[in-house]
């Protein structure tokens, strides 16, 4: 016989972009669909310190923003198949640099 009880977990709840505060709860409107969360650890000799744990939590507008022109972006496997239209202008506005232009991150 097994039995059962409920245990709380911790959840992420909200996402507040870190460059403009913008925020998102995960059960309203489009919940972290247009967020980003970036999470790695560092190596040695890397520019961010030896060893350390990155976090980033950046919403799309601030991304295409801050690196819009360095992003490629092609339809996802799901839009290809024709369920959901690929955004024909998802870079619309952003200015195209030349390669030689680009400076490194």
């Amino acid at each position: 016989m097994r039995i059962k009880d409920v245990r709380p977990q911790p959840f992420v709840f909200q996402l507040r972009c870190d460059r403009c505060g913008a925020e998102a709860q995960h059960n309203i409107d489009d919940g972290f669909n247009n967020f980003l969360q970036i999470e790695f650890d560092t190596s040695w000799g890397s520019d961010l310190g030896d060893g350390n744990h990155v976090e980033l939590d950046i919403c799309h507008t601030c991304l295409k923003e801050t690196v819009g022109s360095w992003l490629r972006a092609s339809p996802a496997a799901w839009a290809a198949v024709g369920q959901v239209p690929a955004s024909e202008d998802f870079m619309a506005g952003v200015e195209k640099l030349p390669v030689q232009e680009r400076d490194p991150l």
